[in-house]
C-alpha cells in the first residue's frame, strides 16, 4: 500500500541531521513551537518512513499510518490512508487526529486538525495543516539512548491486571526505559504501573524498580509486538541507582563513538 504512493511522492530530499534537533528545542522541553523547527521534525520523520499511531477522538481505538509528503510551499502534510481500514471512514466525519511516533528514540506526538481526503492515482491520502507545535514528553538532561549492543531482559507485573509482562530493552535513559513485548495479554494502558520490574544487565545484575507506564503504541505494522515506554518509580536501593547510571553511561558513550565512526 505504502509503495505506490512512495512513486506518486516520489522527490529528492533533503534533511540535515536529525540528531541536532535535541539541542535546539525550545526552552520549554516539552514543546517545539518554532515553525522552522516543527518542519524540520516532520521532515525527518517522513524520511524515515516512520510507522504512526493514530488515535481518532477519544475512542481509545488506534491506527497506523505514515506521513508520505510534506508541502513547505503550501504549509501542508500528507498522510497515507489508515490502517485497520474502518479509521478511514471515522477520520472522514472527524476531522481531526492525534499521531504519535518516535525519532532518535524520542517518543513525540503531534495534533492535526482539518484534515481532508485526496486521491491520487486513484490512491486516497489525507492532508492536514502543518502543526503549530509538537509535544516531547521527555526532558532534554534525560535523553534515551538505543539498546544495540545488548539483549536486555525485562519483567514487571501489572498493577491493574495482575498479569506478568516479559520482554526486551528497546531504549533506556537515566529516569526510564522502553521494552518491546510480544503481545499485550496484559492489556497494559497508559497510566498503568508495573511493580515488581526485574531489569537484567550485561554482568547479570538485577535492577528492581516499579514502571510508570507513558506510552503503549505497536511496534511493528502487524501489531504483533508493542513498544512500552515508561519511567522508574521506586529504585530499590541507592547501589542500585548508581549500577543504572554506569550502564547507561556505558551505552551512551558507545552511541557516541558509533556516530563518530559513521
Amino acid at each position: 500500500m505504502f509503495a505506490p504512493l512512495n512513486k506518486v511522492f516520489s522527490k529528492v530530499t533533503t534533511i540535515e541531521d536529525t540528531a541536532k534537533l535535541s539541542t535546539e528545542l525550545d526552552t520549554n522541553p516539552y514543546f517545539v513551537t518554532t515553525p522552522a523547527k516543527v518542519l524540520q521534525i516532520i521532515k525527518a520523520i517522513e524520511a524515515e518512513s516512520s510507522f504512526c499511531t493514530i488515535e481518532l477522538g477519544n475512542s481509545g481505538e488506534t491506527y497506523t499510518s505514515r506521513i508520505i509528503d510534506v508541502q513547505e510551499d503550501k504549509k501542508l502534510l500528507s498522510i497515507d490512508e489508515l490502517i485497520p481500514a474502518p479509521g478511514n471512514e471515522k477520520l472522514e466525519q472527524c476531522k481531526q487526529l492525534k499521531l504519535t511516533t518516535y525519532l532518535n528514540n524520542i517518543h513525540l506526538s503531534i495534533a492535526l486538525k482539518d484534515v481532508s481526503s485526496n486521491i491520487a492515482e486513484g490512491i486516497i491520502f489525507y492532508q492536514a495543516p502543518l502543526p503549530k507545535r509538537i509535544f516531547y514528553p521527555q526532558r532534554r538532561n534525560h535523553p534515551r539512548v538505543a539498546i544495540t549492543a545488548h539483549k536486555l531482559s525485562f519483567q514487571g507485573i501489572s498493577d491493574r491486571t495482575d498479569f506478568t509482562v516479559g520482554g526486551t530493552v528497546f531504549d533506556i535513559s537515566r529516569n526510564g526505559i522502553s521494552i518491546i513485548i510480544d503481545t499485550n495479554i496484559a492489556r497494559i494502558q497508559r497510566g498503568d504501573q508495573l511493580n515488581n520490574c526485574i531489569l537484567t544487565l550485561p554482568n547479570r545484575s538485577n535492577i528492581h524498580f516499579d514502571l510508570i507506564i507513558r506510552v503503549i503504541k505497536p511496534y511493528n505494522e502487524g501489531h504483533s509486538q508493542f513498544l512500552v515506554g515508561g519511567y522508574f518509580s521506586q529504585l530499590k536501593s541507592t547501589k542500585q541507582q548508581k549500577q543504572l547510571e554506569q550502564f547507561y553511561a556505558l551505552v551512551e558513550r558507545s552511541e557516541i563513538r558509533k556516530q563518530k565512526d559513521y
